[in-house]
């Protein structure tokens, strides 16, 4: 019951006033629009969403995941959205069974604490994005692993499918999950009775998932396989040089992995050097395999990473998404211990799980008052193209838009999605009546002032209305 009560809390904290947080921006609107072919022109794809890396393409999956939730939704994309968010439940109860059959049931509860009302984990589980099921199939492959080294055989085709489809849906940090399980079964190489039959198996669904890509890379002349030659070899994207960066890494780690559960600075710090005692004092008591795992799914993507000099040496928070459920794991299990060994072990967990529920509540209350001016999100979004379409009624139109950055995908998919409710689209064909929709740029306002501009130069303003910071404005030809 206890569990049944955190994850619905979960699931309220993640779901409350989703309309109005949710951002459908330009991986958004280019996403949809990809499911939209697949729905409306039957157009299948053979990979997904772009990296940050010119030229690399993550696989299909992700599209293919959500695809059937769009079409549910008739193309609302709360529908997905409410999908990743149960799948982030899921990953949440799946913490819990690791705890609990692998630690103790206190760390499967504290996990699921940590994991349910983290006000920075909360928010990402709201992130219409490939990176955001990531967590369940992370666990997954955790899972996978510990079965394995215990003596369980039916697992290496689970750990084969679930780490390529981990590759396809976030590929920074994932793609260091194929190191960590070759690691991890050549550490424990005594303990795994597999057959080559099974290893096989394992081969042949991490292979599977990789087939789409695979035909996409020869049909256009192994674009893909050049793209990945020239990140890795031509622009030496993983250096052993540090100087420079270290700091700056450590610092970044430090900042994201400490406000999944503190804010504050000095709480933070308290709280790392309480762990790091506590660690060293039950270290014994833990078992060892499970932590042994678990540390080296943590580390390996974490030390790699410091020697990444790609992409300009940007590395996002969302890298380790699937790292962060496996360090609240890790914690949890020495917490768990702390209190089971020590009498005052209970008060001081006691009061860390309080601190960390009134920091992150309080936080989370800030979070859904008001959203920031200038905040754009699908409840201002849906009314201002609705607006379009009722005020231009049965007469056609055409319509442009201004956002940052300057790619409006977001509305080319809503106007398709919207459209076809008012039975209307804009034409494509030059009409005397525009509408012209625009963001806020506050980074780049003079960008925004030229659009303006020159809309101003063959178009005449007749009429404007705001929705939250979106301005739509009817506008007539110049003759």
């Amino acid at each position: 019951m206890t569990l049944i009560i955190f994850l619905v809390a979960a699931l309220l904290l993640r779901t409350y006033r989703l309309t109005d947080f949710l951002g459908f921006w330009y991986d958004q609107g280019r996403d949809g629009l990809v499911i939209w072919d697949l729905w409306h022109k039957g157009k299948f794809f053979l990979i997904g969403p772009t990296t940050g890396i010119e030229g690399i393409f993550l696989g299909p999956f992700y599209y293919y995941l959500i695809a059937p939730f769009y079409i549910l939704g008739g193309g609302n994309p709360l529908w997905p959205a409410l999908w990743l968010i149960l799948i982030n439940i899921g990953a949440i109860a799946l913490l819990y069974y690791l705890g609990k059959t692998y630690f103790s049931r206190t760390c499967g509860l504290l996990a699921v604490i940590f994991a349910s009302f983290s006000l920075q984990l909360s928010q990402s589980h709201r992130w219409l994005s490939n990176p955001t099921p990531l967590p369940l199939f992370s666990l997954i492959c955790v899972t996978a692993l510990l079965k394995l080294v215990h003596g369980s055989n039916r697992w290496w085709w689970v750990l084969g499918i679930s780490a390529g489809l981990s590759l396809q849906l976030e590929a920074a940090s994932a793609v260091f999950f194929l190191p960590a399980i070759i690691i991890i079964l050549i550490w424990h190489r005594s303990r795994i009775t597999a057959s080559r039959m099974h290893i096989f198996s394992m081969a042949m669904m991490f292979a599977l998932t990789l087939l789409p890509q695979l035909i996409f890379d020869f049909r256009h002349d192994h674009i893909l396989l050049s793209a990945f030659h020239r990140f890795l070899v031509s622009e030496k994207s993983f250096r052993t040089g540090l100087t420079g960066i270290l700091v700056s890494r450590l610092d970044f780690y430090w900042k994201i992995f400490s406000q999944k559960f503190f804010f504050d600075t000095r709480l933070s710090v308290a709280f790392a050097i309480f762990i790091a005692l506590s660690a060293f004092l039950v270290k014994k008591s833990l078992p060892r395999i499970p932590v042994r795992i678990l540390l080296v799914w943590l580390l390996v993507p974490v030390i790699s990473l410091l020697f990444y000099h790609g992409n300009k040496g940007y590395v996002w928070e969302y890298y380790f998404t699937g790292v962060y459920p496996v360090l609240i794991l890790i914690i949890s299990a020495v917490l768990s211990a702390v209190i089971w060994q020590y009498r005052w072990g209970l008060i001081m967990v006691g009061f860390w799980i309080g601190a960390f529920m009134v920091a992150n509540l309080f936080q989370y209350g800030l979070y859904i008052s008001p959203p920031v001016p200038g905040y754009v999100s699908l409840a201002s979004q849906i009314p201002a193209v609705d607006w379009i379409y009722r005020d231009a009624g049965p007469r056609p139109f055409n319509a442009d838009f201004y956002v940052p950055p300057v790619i409006f995908y977001a509305y080319d998919y809503l106007l398709l999605w919207r459209g076809g409710m008012y039975s209307a689209q804009p034409s494509v064909s030059r009409q005397p009546l525009l509408y012209t929709l625009h963001e806020p740029d506050s980074e780049h306002p003079f960008f925004l002032k030229a659009w303006l501009d020159r809309q101003d130069s063959y178009a005449a303003v007749d009429g404007s209305v705001n929705f939250g910071p979106i301005t739509v404005e009817r506008r007539f030809r110049l003759k």
